[in-house]
């Protein structure tokens, strides 16, 4: 064997058990001291702040008192829906479903976090769904269905992302790598697992609880690597830290890791008072899952000892608990625990009777023995008289023969004495020789042994080699992409500072000359041409504030932070508006709207803002382009054929069309290239001296895509431009 890590001795186990024992002691009195501190509160809160407070109750009872903790979390639900207090019935309903997960209970608990993740998303709140994700995934891993539970994981990391929930986080990717880590994925269960402590570990985060369920997932993983020693250098740390911030269950899941460690290393006794302390520890607390694998540990341990009585105890209650998918194991484990202990009663049975059997035999022969004795005495003394003198001279001879037999015994004695000195020396000569081949073949094994271990540690460390490149070049990789991403997003960002400088150097100057004017020769100015240069300025304004809105909206769609809500759209009605408003400024130019809807029933899925603003950009280019007299058409159309292709079922109608139509100059096909990009310039220039960004059509695709539509446009150059809008119709 190697160097043994401190934890392999006895006393260090000593030092566990000890800390483990006051550490019960310091969470009860802490919880109590929270739960006085919730029953006083409780006795003045009303309304919202007494579900709060039944909540929190019910959080800090989960862990030792779980009967208790339901009731608080139903009165919770209860007076949540008699306030019609969304967030608070969707902290009761996880609040339960944590409860019932922690007794076994898996489809109560996934119906409890399936109405809270409803509530949630009615809601919008995004750390509940988080949270409620986050724990539905480990009601499916706790009943072996990993693929659901990754996926819930998954979706929760996404979601905490998104809001930046650092913490939130840090436990999607821990869960993520315990579902790696089960399934055999040691590398990239490492890889989630190491960044989600270094996550946790960040100073603006600091969260003890992340730091210690991804440091115990750690040890677990290189326990399977079979690296016990720093295995349980990790459970010590992750140990310490559930102490000091009080979790109970923490606690419990540690012990047991650690018994079964120890039992992989051959350390039986070790293993007995780890994981029977993890098994009475999760049986006051109520945490089913470390019952069931503290009991898994303790049937090993006794079946080790030979003790099979114990072991079918502890193996029942592990098959007891432990779901269906893995049923079948227990039973045949409890099946061979049963034989053993049968056959083991079937010995000791055999060896009663075996004596039993002895004894009485012994009474037969004692008896017929006696019967016997009885019968010569009597036949003794009845023939005694008679037989005196014969016996007299039948002793004379019997001792002569006595005598001749006497000597020729301790002849033969001395004979086999002498045989029997011989066989000594030759047993002693053959033991001699016995026990140089056993030194042999001890120093023989002691060699292989060692020979034996080099080869595990060689192999141990080429794969430990392997995974640290494996790791560097996943971390060089990773450098990489953030480089050119880093590069990317630079080049973008003095792109804008550019064109942002260029399209306001000049309208900050015109306002800089047209306010200095009004400034030294407003005395000599009429009152007309002061209100001209003001609207002059003001024009100027608007036109940089259209400016700075398009960036600022394009960064904002780039980046990620716009929301898009998710509703029935009715774009009939939008156009409508749309056109009514816009009626007055194309009068200006003399331009007639017209308007045709020839879809009033029809809706999409989407944002109603979003579309109106859209439509407002397709609308302005339209009147901005077009020639003084001219008419601009806006139309609402439903399609049974989609511009990309495809007819639907049943000769029903799957989309809705949004044109605008101009009588402007058209596009050339070096235009129509480039129509959609950002900063684009195109030949054509407004007809009433209006100004463009080069932003508005980029806006326009960036938001038609973010509701899963499409836009384009159909020109020739000289005929004017339709702009056409396609959204996917709604099943309302």
């Amino acid at each position: 064997m190697g160097k043994q890590s401190k934890w392999y001795s006895p006393c260090m186990a000593l030092v566990w058990l000890l800390t483990c024992q006051f550490a019960a002691y310091s969470l009860s009195a802490q919880n109590k001291a929270v739960i006085d501190s919730l029953k006083r509160e409780l006795t003045a809160a009303q309304g919202q702040k007494r579900v709060q407070v039944l909540n929190n109750l019910c959080w800090e009872y989960r862990t030792f008192d779980q009967n208790r903790a339901i009731e608080y979390g139903l009165q919770a639900l209860g007076l949540a829906e008699q306030l019609g207090w969304k967030q608070g019935m969707a902290s009761s309903l996880n609040n339960l479903g944590i409860v019932y997960r922690r007794r076994g209970n898996y489809p109560q608990a996934l119906d409890y976090h399936f109405k809270a993740l409803k509530i949630s998303e009615e809601t919008k709140d995004s750390a509940d769904i988080g949270q409620a994700l986050n724990r539905i995934g480990l009601i499916y891993q706790g009943q072996g269905n990993f693929a659901a539970a990754l996926e819930y994981f998954q979706r929760s990391r996404a979601v905490y992302e998104k809001i930046g929930d650092l913490s939130g986080v840090g436990k999607a990717m821990t869960n993520i790598g315990e579902i790696y880590s089960r399934q055999g994925l040691y590398a990239l269960a490492l890889e989630y697992l190491v960044k989600s402590q270094a996550m946790a570990s960040t100073e603006g985060t600091k969260d003890l609880e992340g730091v210690a369920e991804s440091g115990l997932e750690i040890g677990v993983v290189y326990g399977k690597q079979g690296n016990t020693t720093l295995a349980l250098e990790y459970f010590q740390q992750a140990l310490k830290i559930y102490e000091q911030i009080g979790n109970r269950s923490g606690v419990a899941q540690t012990l047991s890791a650690v018994g079964a460690t120890y039992l992989q290393i051959g350390n039986v006794k070790q293993a007995e008072e780890f994981a029977t302390r993890s098994y009475n520890y999760a049986r006051d607390i109520g945490e089913i899952e470390w019952i069931k694998q503290s009991s898994k540990t303790l049937s090993r341990v006794f079946t080790a000892k030979k003790e099979f009585e114990k072991a079918l105890e502890y193996e029942l209650t592990y098959s007891r608990l432990k779901d269906s998918t893995t049923g079948e194991e227990s039973v045949r484990k409890i099946a061979d625990l049963e034989a053993m202990l049968a056959s083991e009663k079937r010995q000791a049975q055999i060896e009663l009777l075996t004596k039993e059997n002895q004894i009485q035999q012994l009474i037969r022969n004692s008896l017929a023995v006696g019967l016997v004795l009885v019968f010569v005495i009597a036949y003794v003394l009845f023939r005694a008289n008679h037989q005196q003198k014969k016996a007299n001279r039948l002793l004379s001879q019997q001792n002569e023969e006595i005598l001749r037999q006497q000597k020729m015994l301790e002849e033969q004695a001395s004979e086999i004495q002498l045989a029997n000195t011989e066989l000594h020396e030759a047993n002693l000569n053959l033991k001699r020789q016995q026990e140089v081949l056993e030194e042999q073949t001890r120093e023989i094994e002691l060699a292989n042994n060692e020979l034996l271990e080099l080869n595990i540690n060689l192999e141990r460390n080429q794969r430990m080699l392997e995974e640290q490149a494996h790791q560097i070049e996943l971390a060089n990789s990773e450098m990489q992409m953030r480089n050119l991403q880093l590069k990317d997003i630079n080049d973008q960002m003095n792109e804008f500072l550019g064109i942002a400088a260029h399209d306001l150097k000049n309208p900050l100057a015109s306002i800089v000359m047209s306010s200095s004017a009004i400034r030294r020769y407003y005395d000599r100015m009429s009152k007309e041409e002061i209100i001209e240069n003001l609207s002059g300025i003001e024009v100027i304004a608007e036109r940089m504030r259209l400016i700075i809105h398009n960036l600022l909206e394009i960064n904002k769609i780039e980046s990620g932070n716009l929301h898009i809500a998710s509703e029935p759209v009715s774009p009939g009605e939008i156009a409508d508006q749309l056109v009514e408003d816009w009626t007055p400024k194309a009068s200006a130019k003399s331009i007639s709207l017209r308007f045709d809807n020839q879809a009033p029933d029809k809706f999409f899925i989407g944002d109603p803002n979003v579309l109106y603003q859209i439509l407002e950009n397709l609308l302005s280019n339209a009147v901005k382009y077009s020639p003084h007299g001219k008419t601009v058409w806006v139309r609402v159309i439903a399609s049974e054929i989609s511009a990309l292709g495809g007819t639907p079922q049943n000769g029903s109608q799957s989309h809705i069309r949004m044109e605008i139509q101009d009588e402007g100059p058209g596009l050339s096909a070096e235009d129509k290239a480039k129509l959609f990009e950002k900063f684009a310039r195109l030949s054509a220039q407004p007809t009433g001296g209006e100004h463009s960004t080069g932003l508005g059509l980029s806006i326009v695709k960036k938001l038609v895509e973010m509701m899963q539509g499409r836009v384009w446009c159909e020109s020739k150059l000289g005929k004017g431009s339709t702009f056409i809008v396609e959204m996917p119709v709604a099943s309302v």
